[in-house]
């Protein structure tokens, strides 16, 4: 419990402020929802901007890392022990003999999944969001002891008793989300693993979406932004309907359809009895018509005729747009599930594809299912979570269904540019390039 004193000796103040410090971490829902204190997460690089010169006595710094060596959270340690203001600093790391373990923390607690083995951690994670759940309800019990007798301190010490009930359903809740998710998240990885671009649009729980965002872009190398999903009106938006994001699966229609063009062309060509120097040039014209629309002045009218008939009957451009892949992600509560359902409408009708992680609710499913008018090619697909009533509790159960779909997105990805004998592309669910269990360099 002496963690947990630390905030009291801010007696002036109504509320304790907890900065907790990580480079990708968020989740403090449970601080609200549970304890009721102010809890804010900051990223290092943002800390020197934001906080270094607002440190008051007695803050409390809560620094999260897996390997406890990450060198922009070190620098921020460095830096609140020369400001030389009394505060308290604890960290929450997964390798005990670490520098931010061992030197820089008055406090450190443990989450004791043992040693990571894939560089993009998933049980780490998983871990740190326990722990914060479980010191929301530590913290909840230390200001309980602050109040007096009467209903609101009994209701109190009621939903933190339920509270900790639940944190014993975590185990089997991540063990039936396995069970009863893996063919539809199949199913949404088929779709999603060669998409060169995805927004996951979280209602309350962006720092889950922003996990989930990670693993994909760490372990399938695409572009996916994890966001609360109420931001992506005010701009992202733009990206819906047709944009110019290409990726390998695009190249390969672009082949297939440069192929049919020609085929139809020689056909065409060889029944007019077209000349050898005819036919390269009728092609070649052909091809550059694609991404320059000049039409040629300088073939015969048999030609010409093929020509104009080919670009009428083939237009690339014209198929390149495709609906956008949005994931949703909502927890069960009536609010958020209704604010899905609005952005959910709102961007299926400007051309969006709907992949839904969320639990079993017909409102929103039947929202989901309904085709838009004028975007007949609308693609659904839904992961029914199990049934928890609990947006705290579907965190988890969303969390392993976003990590499993990381991994077989990139397992996907990864076998389809092998079969291109594409070297060293570094798609890899264990080993991708370019990322390291430890930043240690500024």
């Amino acid at each position: 419990m002496a963690i947990i004193s630390f905030t009291t000796e801010r007696r002036n103040q109504q509320e304790a402020v907890l900065i907790l410090i990580h480079s990708n971490f968020s989740c403090t829902c449970p601080f609200n929802e549970i304890a009721g204190i102010k809890f804010t997460p900051i990223l290092p690089g943002n800390f020197r901007g934001q906080y270094s010169n607002s440190i008051r006595e007695n803050d409390v710094f809560v620094g999260v890392s897996q390997s406890g060596e990450t060198k922009d959270l070190i620098d921020i340690f460095n830096d609140i022990d020369a400001s030389g203001i009394s505060v308290k600093k604890i960290t929450i790391v997964n390798n005990e003999n670490s520098t931010l373990a061992q030197e820089k923390s008055d406090f450190y607690l443990p989450i004791k999944c043992g040693p990571e083995i894939a560089v993009p951690a998933t049980k780490s994670y998983m871990n740190q969001v326990l722990l914060m759940y479980y010191l929301a309800i530590k913290v909840g019990e230390f200001k309980i002891t602050h109040m007096k007798d009467g209903k609101e301190l009994e209701d109190h010490l009621k939903e933190l008793e339920h509270r900790k009930e639940t944190l014993s359903y975590i185990p089997d809740l991540i063990d039936e989300t396995l069970k009863t998710t893996e063919s539809q998240v199949e199913k949404m990885a088929d779709s999603l693993f060669m998409q060169p671009s995805i927004h996951i649009l979280a209602t309350k729980i962006s720092s889950v979406s922003e996990e989930g965002a990670l693993k994909i872009r760490e372990t399938v190398l695409n572009h996916t932004q994890g966001i609360e999903g109420s931001e992506f009106k005010h701009g992202p938006n733009t990206i819906l309907g047709f944009n110019t994001i290409f990726g390998t699966k695009d190249l390969e229609y672009f082949i297939k359809y440069n192929k049919d063009l020609i085929a139809y062309a020689l056909e065409r060509a060889q029944k007019e009895k077209l000349g050898e120097k005819e036919i390269a040039k009728l092609i070649s014209d052909l091809s550059s018509y694609i991404f320059e629309p000049v039409k040629p002045f300088n073939i015969s009218p048999k030609a010409q005729k093929i020509f104009d008939d080919a670009i009428s009957k083939f237009n690339f451009i014209e198929n390149l747009d495709t609906n956008y892949p949005l994931i949703f992600l909502t927890g069960p509560d009536p609010r958020d599930v209704n604010l899905t359902i609005s952005q959910i409408n709102t961007h299926k009708i400007r051309g969006a594809n709907t992949y839904l992680i969320a639990e079993e609710n017909d409102e929103l499913v039947k929202n989901c299912k309904s085709v838009p008018e004028d975007n007949l090619n609308y693609e659904f697909i839904f992961v029914k979570l199990p049934k928890t009533d609990d947006t705290l509790l579907s965190t988890f159960s969303s969390m392993v269904v976003l990590q499993l779909l990381a991994l077989k997105m990139s397992i996907k990805k990864m076998k389809y540019l092998n079969k291109l004998h594409i070297p060293m592309h570094g798609v890899h669910p264990d080993v991708p390039k370019n990322v390291s269990k430890s930043i240690t360099v500024d």
